[in-house]
Order: C-alpha cells, then sequence, then structure tokens
C-alpha cells in the first residue's frame, strides 16, 4: 500500500500547470502587497502605539517604519522574481518569509486569505517549478524538464481543498442558516448601482446563505469529478466574480479563481487553452506523451518529504477543528478561530472601556480608542484574546508610572450577529492577573441567545 501511494506521489506529470501556477500566484501576490502600499494598509502595523500578538509569538520584534516598507518591497520583488522563475528557490523562501513575518506582525490584521498566501508561497518554493520557460533555466542554472512529480499539483490541490471544505462547514450554524451575517452585510449595500436593489432585497441573504454553504461544501467534489468539473468551475467564476463586485477582497477572489483553475484540471490544461497553448508550446515541449512517460526514480530524500508532507496533511485537518475543544460559540469567544478558514461569519458591534483600580482604591477609566487605530479597536470590541492583551498593556503602563500593581477590568457590550447585546468578558474578572495560554478562558461570558 505504501509503495503504491509513493509511486503515485512521485509519478511524472506535465509541468504545463506548474509553470503557469508559478507565474500566477507570483504575480497576484506581488500585486496584493503593492496593493497595501498603495492603498497605506502600512500605517496599521507602523500608527499603533499597542500591538497584539499571536499566542507564542510575542517574542518577535515591533517592526520599525523603514523595516515594514522594505518587506513590502520585498514581497513585491520576490512574487516579480518567483513569476520569472529568477532564482526561484531564493525568492519564493524571501516571498514565504515577508508574508510570515507581516502576518504574524499585528494579530488584529488576520485574514485567511493572507494565512493562505503564507501557505501557498511556502509550498511553491518546493515544487521544482522554475523547471521550465523560466530565468534559471534560460541561465543554466537548472536543467529543464517536462515533468515535475505528482505531488507537487496534489499537495497544492490537498490545501484548496481543506479551504473550501472547512468553509463551508464553518457555516453550519444557526445564525448562518438564518442569513444574519449576511442582512447585516448586505443592508448598506442597496445603494450600489445596478446591483444595489437585489442587494437590498430581503430575499437576497437567504438566498447567498444558502448558496454559499452548498457551494464550499460541494465544489472541491465537483471539480474532482470530471463530468461535472466544467459546471462547477462556472459555479466558482460565478462565486468569486460575485464577491468582487459586493465585497471586494483585494486579489483574493481572482488568486482562488485562478488557483481553481490551474488545480483542478488536467495538468496539461494550458496545453490545450487559447492564448496559453502555443506559448507553452514552444517553452515547455513535451518529451514524451503522457501516457508513455517512465515512471520516476524516487530521490534518496523522498521518505523525508513524504514523512514532511503527512505531517503537514494532518495538521492542517486538525487545527481547523480544534475549536471544538472549547465551550460556547466559536464565533462569540473566538477560542479556535484562527487558522480555521471561518471566513466573513460573524458580524460584532460593541464598545469596550476599562476600569484601571489603582492600590490606594483609586479607579481610572481608559478608553482604548486613546491607543488604538480605528481597526484595531474594532477588533478589540470582539476578540477576548485581545481584550486580555490590552488590559495586560495597561497593566504595564500603569508599573512603569510607579503606579502598579493595578487591577484593570473590562466593561464590554457587544452585539454578535444581530443577537442581543451582552457583556463578552465577565467585568468582574481582574484580567491582569489572567494569563494568556491556549486553555479556556473562563471570564468569557456564555454566548448571547439567538433571540430574546
Amino acid at each position: 500500500m505504501l509503495a503504491r501511494l509513493t509511486a503515485a506521489l512521485f509519478r511524472p506529470i506535465d509541468i504545463a500547470w506548474l509553470v503557469v501556477a508559478r507565474m500566477g500566484i507570483g504575480v497576484l501576490l506581488a500585486l496584493e502587497m503593492a496593493g497595501s502600499l498603495a492603498l497605506g494598509y502600512t500605517r496599521e502595523y507602523i500608527e499603533p502605539q499597542v500591538h497584539f500578538s499571536y499566542l507564542f509569538f510575542d517574542w518577535l520584534p515591533h517592526w520599525s517604519p523603514p523595516i515594514i516598507i522594505a518587506i513590502h518591497l520585498g514581497a513585491i520583488a520576490a512574487g516579480v522574481a518567483v513569476a520569472a522563475g529568477w532564482h526561484f528557490r531564493l525568492a519564493a523562501l524571501l516571498l514565504t518569509l515577508c508574508y510570515t513575518l507581516l502576518f504574524l506582525a499585528e494579530e488584529t490584521r488576520f485574514i485567511n486569505h493572507f494565512y493562505l498566501y503564507c501557505l501557498v508561497a511556502g509550498m511553491l518554493g518546493l515544487t521544482p517549478a522554475h523547471r521550465a520557460a523560466s530565468a534559471d533555466v534560460r541561465a543554466g542554472r537548472v536543467p529543464p524538464s517536462a515533468t515535475t512529480p505528482a505531488w507537487t499539483r496534489y499537495l497544492l490541490l490537498f490545501q484548496m481543498c481543506v479551504v473550501y471544505f472547512y468553509a463551508g462547514l464553518a457555516k453550519l450554524n444557526a445564525d448562518w442558516f438564518m442569513a444574519r451575517p449576511l442582512i447585516v452585510w448586505l443592508a448598506p449595500k442597496a445603494n450600489y448601482p445596478i446591483i444595489g436593489p437585489i442587494l437590498g432585497s430581503s430575499i437576497t441573504p437567504w438566498v447567498m446563505s444558502y448558496a454559499g454553504v452548498a457551494f464550499d461544501l460541494l465544489v472541491a467534489p465537483l471539480l474532482l469529478w470530471r463530468l461535472t468539473r466544467p459546471w462547477a468551475f462556472a459555479a466558482a467564476a460565478f462565486f468569486h466574480i460575485s464577491n468582487v463586485l459586493v465585497f471586494g477582497l483585494g486579489t483574493f477572489p481572482w488568486f482562488s479563481l485562478f488557483i481553481t483553475a490551474a488545480l483542478f484540471f488536467p495538468p496539461s490544461w494550458p496545453r490545450h487553452t487559447p492564448g496559453l497553448r502555443r506559448w507553452i508550446a514552444t517553452r515547455v515541449p513535451l518529451s514524451a506523451p503522457a501516457a508513455a512517460l517512465a515512471p520516476a526514480t524516487q530521490p534518496r530524500y523522498a521518505p523525508v518529504l513524504l514523512t514532511a508532507l503527512g505531517v503537514y496533511a494532518v495538521v492542517q485537518v486538525l487545527v481547523p477543528l480544534r475549536h471544538f475543544l472549547y465551550r460556547g460559540d466559536v464565533h462569540w469567544t473566538e477560542e479556535g478561530h484562527h487558522f480555521a478558514w471561518h471566513m466573513m461569519l460573524r458580524s460584532k458591534t460593541g464598545s469596550i472601556t476599562y476600569r484601571v483600580v489603582l492600590p490606594d482604591g483609586r479607579t481610572e477609566i481608559v478608553a482604548p480608542t486613546t491607543y488604538l487605530t480605528p481597526r484595531q479597536y474594532s477588533k478589540l470590541i470582539g476578540q477576548p484574546d485581545c481584550i486580555l492583551q490590552f488590559a495586560h498593556f495597561l497593566a504595564d503602563q500603569y508599573a512603569q508610572r510607579g503606579l502598579g500593581p493595578v487591577a484593570v477590568y473590562a466593561d464590554s457590550y457587544v452585539q454578535l450577529n444581530r443577537r442581543p447585546v451582552r457583556p463578552i468578558v465577565a467585568p468582574t474578572v481582574n484580567l491582569a492577573a489572567q494569563p494568556r495560554t491556549l486553555q479556556p478562558y473562563s471570564w468569557i461570558t456564555p454566548e448571547p441567545p439567538l433571540e430574546e
């Protein structure tokens, strides 16, 4: 069984799909970072007086403005180099490093597609994507090849199936089936030109909610089946382009549509696609018909590679399920929300202030907006772990002023998906004395009922 699996993973397949994937991924990731610079998103890393960090990554430094700009520019240059196949391994490593450093730099900037870009950049760097139609081949740095091991495709294919499946699984909740998030998000868009009346219709949130569940759960299996693939791809095109029109979402819808086309069709699809086939034919000639390709000799590092891929697959399957280990609704508690492909599932609004009790008994009220950017504050409101981090920050600030030790309490009022307003953390708990941990936070209050 293991021998058959290994043979299947190292079976040579046409490299044409990987060449196109390399170029598209490199260009789109460079554009994402260029857009961040052009739209001023760098301010979210530069201006805050307080930075929120992921658990176990609070040791990372807070980058200075020149370094933040340099990381953006490095990602842009690396993306272009990856697309061109110029010093590909080094460029892919730099691209992965720049994206990962920015991803880890500020927890309130967590976006699922940014996490996906980090993973895809890293996975692409493991592949021989520069072995055809690349600057490395033209410069003689690597020998050309018309094939790539099948595992290179299966790895990326697995990742996209995970994203689609867990995005659908996360939608199987009462709020989504009652269309609550989409009712909140679509209402302000009723004044859009042309599509505004459709978005403002009372029926549209319900249609989009149920269609979204069906799409996420079914699209990957239907794309994998040859008979339904064209129809499933048409549905994917409609879904992602609709997201562009309604929500924007930067490069992510285009990336999703591109990577879906690159992975779910046969590896030789660029050779039969108008606009690509002539370019591919002149730069990636086939050495033999696909059926005649001899089985590839397994490299000496095959056991190590297969073990690493197996561990990666297990992590990607299990990590999104960890929220089931916590009590309560993950969309309220946020425990297990990150890295689980929970995309656009909740709307949280509200307010929060802190009460700082000094050793002499005096109480001071602190407004987080004094220290935070508007985006940070909007994320702080509904994320208990960030609420805890800010409490620790305040305790440190008072200690530095010689006024500690202090007790810090949070008065929070949060509305989740139009449910009743509730405190999200217990106002009687001294958060300054509570540690950050993977254990459930007992001071998070129960989620509010659907109706009251």
